[in-house]
């Protein structure tokens, strides 16, 4: 992740959100047969008000552009539906990231610093998935599917027209259990994010979700 970009970086939270949100805990697609894009994405909008918050833990690799290996950086998702996603990077560089509805937050509780960003969610690569008709959104985005190593399914989907934060983003499903199971994206400048996702489970309470107050925020222009 660039940490040189003033803006709070909305996108994967967005991605992360659409993959975990429908697919956690839902039951498999069959091995043999990869999903139609846009049925998925309809199929996640339904599970959303079934589901409950949960938690995973990640792995997330930054590849800069030109180089074959990157920086690695472990850490925890929180999420609670239908609109609130919280990522918790561990040391050495710890950071924590929070969407809920139109606000974004990214902090540090060792500098008890932090920005605060008003979004514009139907307008979020990502989060318009979520928000935005199906016909609007084939507008907007092309979309396959396709199986893939180990029973695993990808879903492939890449804006129709440029913008800097994504060329394309793939959101690995877990066929066999369900789950989403790994994201990848690249942005225009050719930098590619990896995340792996693993140990699933529930989330007692909605405290992570309201962002702590003893931070000093500063309010960043959308």
């Amino acid at each position: 992740m660039d940490r040189a970009r003033p803006r709070i970086p909305v996108l994967p939270l967005a991605w992360l959100l659409l993959g975990l949100a429908g697919h956690a805990g839902a039951q498999a697609p069959a091995a043999t047969q990869a999903p139609d894009p846009w049925q998925a994405l309809r199929e996640v909008r339904a599970r959303l008000a079934a589901s409950g918050p949960r938690s995973a833990q990640f792995e997330q690799i930054y590849i800069p552009v030109g180089f074959s290996t990157g920086e690695k950086e472990t850490g925890r998702l929180a999420l609670s539906l239908p609109d609130c996603l919280r990522w918790d990077y561990n040391p050495p560089y710890p950071k924590s990231f929070l969407v809920c509805g139109n606000l974004a937050h990214y902090w540090s509780e060792e500098d008890k610093a932090g920005k605060r960003q008003r979004i514009a969610s139907k307008n979020e690569p990502g989060l318009d998935l979520l928000l935005l008709g199906i016909e609007e959104l084939k507008s907007r985005y092309r979309a396959s599917a396709a199986e893939a190593e180990l029973g695993q399914i990808q879903i492939r989907l890449e804006p129709l027209r440029e913008i800097p934060e994504c060329r394309y983003a793939v959101l690995t499903l877990d066929a066999r259990a369900g789950v989403l199971s790994g994201l990848e994206y690249q942005d225009r400048e050719g930098n590619l994010t990896r995340f792996l996702i693993s140990r699933y489970g529930p989330l007692a309470g909605t405290d992570l979700f309201s962002p702590p107050s003893k931070i000093v925020w500063e309010e960043v222009a959308p």
